[in-house]
């Protein structure tokens, strides 16, 4: 989510105290609703009524669920549009437009019966062609969207991105209007979950007709079914969300407007928030001090996202691979947790984070450490070896973060810690968010901090973004035998056996280091005493302000 969701994911950095939250009990206890006996007075948020205002910290680049890939995006999508399921604040499958649906006995076929009083914000129906066309968008290879591989779940799903088949051979149709039959390539244990997913949004074909490749880059230029509609996008500065009279599910949205504002300086959305012009702040951790100081409630959450370093292996000097686990080694995890998040975040020793579940506990425990949280001698012998590998001692490299100030923190605190403990020199380049995530699918860089969170409650949802010609594969990676244990995970049925599979990604991925896991991410954050409940967050869900209830 995720957290996809590349935690979007989600799936991209995200500055650390960028607005997501939750709302739990000050002992980080997950829950839906804030607690009767916090007392939030002091900051009682925005003046408007029936309106919350929150930050989703970047601009978000674009709207178009088929090629969008980052967790801002998704986070607005969530409330706009109304995918075939939703999630609870359990992370539990709910209907969403599909009403209902039932399963094959071997797993492989669902049929879904849609709801026949759902409509587009044009007045056209949402019918089951609408999910056909969206899926269908997703794997066309003109489409070149990074999530395409999310769709060779379908039966001949990689056959027709490959060009080898036809559309009509995919596994889904519409059987009529409001039933959607989709055939899977193999069973799958978590295809409803993914489902949630935004790359699997319905999408209107008239309207996706009438608007071009400029679909999705203005809130006049796209069509909506969820229970809030876009009716105003300043770019770089607000979004505004008003609640859909048209929306099946309409009486049970209390808010009638949701603003969006974007605010990347951590001491500018805190001053905001006491200001009582936003009603969520995320914290650093020395806000986080700071509030807790004032007896104001502070709330954190594991967001189930891994941080890391990202390298381009096209790059010649980040091919070779003593160098990158030198640098791997070189980075005190520990320490940035430490002295920059100061928060509830872990050292990562591994790449898939603590919020998926293994064969019988957190996938994470069963992998055990595999990276070390910090190894100043070891990182000097690897370096060395890379040096005579690469016949020279001087090493050049750029690192590209966002520009805020909190990513700007986190990067100068890499670029310290590799002059310091392996005297390398790295240049540290600042961009805005929509440059960064465009620089890495171009694959424009040669280090990046990035950031991958849980689109599904699977390892899966980490691990196979590695693949060879993935499209948010941004080092290049490229491994046959990671090809091949990712295929035997797709075809075994038995879990124990799977989970085996599962593991040795995990194993073979943390030899060859394409990334250099830094921290899993944990959050904090504050809500105004404006919202008394509603609020949701999870390591599956980014934002969700869809059931946000105020206070009397």
């Amino acid at each position: 989510m995720k957290f996809k969701k590349l935690l979007a994911v989600m799936l991209v950095l995200a500055m650390t105290v960028a607005m997501f939250t939750a709302c739990g009990t000050k002992k980080e206890e997950s829950s839906t609703d804030t607690q009767a006996s916090d007392d939030r007075s002091a900051y009682p948020g925005t003046a408007d009524a029936n309106s919350i205002t929150v930050n989703i910290a970047s601009e978000p680049p674009e709207m178009f669920s088929v090629t969008t890939t980052d967790t801002t995006s998704f986070s607005v999508l969530r409330h706009v549009i109304e995918n075939l399921v939703t999630l609870d604040a359990n992370d539990k499958v709910q209907p969403g437009v599909a009403k209902t649906w039932t399963v094959s006995d071997d797993g492989l076929n669902y049929t879904f019966k849609l709801r026949d009083d759902t409509k587009w914000s044009n007045g056209e129906p949402v019918t089951a062609k609408d999910f056909v066309f969206a899926w269908t968008s997703l794997l066309t290879p003109e489409f070149a969207a990074d999530y395409a591989y999310f769709g060779y779940i379908f039966k001949n799903g990689l056959a027709y991105n490959s060009g080898e088949v036809g559309a009509d051979q995919l596994g889904f149709k519409a059987a009529d209007d409001y039933t959607l039959e989709v055939t899977l390539e193999n069973p799958t244990s978590y295809f409803l979950d993914t489902l949630a997913f935004g790359v699997f949004a319905p999408v209107n074909e008239k309207a996706y007709a009438e608007f071009g490749t400029t679909y999705g880059t203005d809130a006049d230029k796209m069509v909506y079914n969820g229970p809030f509609v876009m009716t105003s996008w300043e770019h770089e500065s607000k979004i505004v969300l008003t609640k859909n009279p048209d929306f099946y599910g309409a009486k049970d949205i209390a808010l009638e407007t949701i603003n969006m504002v974007m605010i990347n300086d951590s001491n500018a959305i805190l001053n905001a928030f006491k200001a009582g012009e936003v009603d969520v702040a995320g914290l650093t951790g020395d806000q986080t001090k700071l509030l807790r100081g004032e007896s104001f409630p502070v709330y954190n959450y594991d967001d189930g996202a891994t941080f890391y370093l990202e390298f381009n292996l096209t790059d010649p000097t980040l091919a070779n691979v003593n160098l990158r686990t030198a640098i791997t080694y070189a980075v005190d995890k520990q320490a940035f947790v430490d002295s920059i998040l100061k928060n509830n975040s872990k050292a990562a020793v591994s790449f898939t984070a603590p919020a998926l579940n293994g064969l019988d506990k957190k996938f994470n425990e069963e992998v055990g450490s595999l990276i070390p949280t910090l190894d100043v001698a070891k990182a000097k012998e690897y370096l060395d070896k890379a040096k005579q590998e690469l016949g020279t001692d001087d090493i050049k490299i750029t690192m590209i973060c966002d520009d805020g100030d909190v990513p700007m923190k986190n990067a100068a605190f890499v670029q310290e810690q590799l002059k310091t403990n392996l005297g390398l020199e790295i240049v540290v380049e600042p961009m805005p968010f929509k440059s960064r995530l465009e620089r890495m699918s171009n694959k424009d860089f040669s280090l990046v901090f990035a950031g991958w969170g849980p689109d599904y409650n699977d390892p899966m949802t980490f691990l196979d973004m590695f693949e060879t010609g993935n499209g948010n594969n941004h080092t290049s990676y490229s491994n046959a035998a990671y090809d091949e244990l990712l295929d035997k995970v797709r075809v075994t049925l038995d879990p124990k056996e799977r989970f085996g599979y599962l593991m040795d990604l995990e194993k073979l991925l943390m030899t060859d280091l394409p990334i250099a896991p830094v921290y899993w991410r944990s959050r904090d954050y504050v809500l105004s005493g404006k919202i008394a409940s509603g609020v949701i967050r999870t390591a599956f869900q980014d934002m969700n302000y869809r059931h946000v209830k105020l206070a009397k």
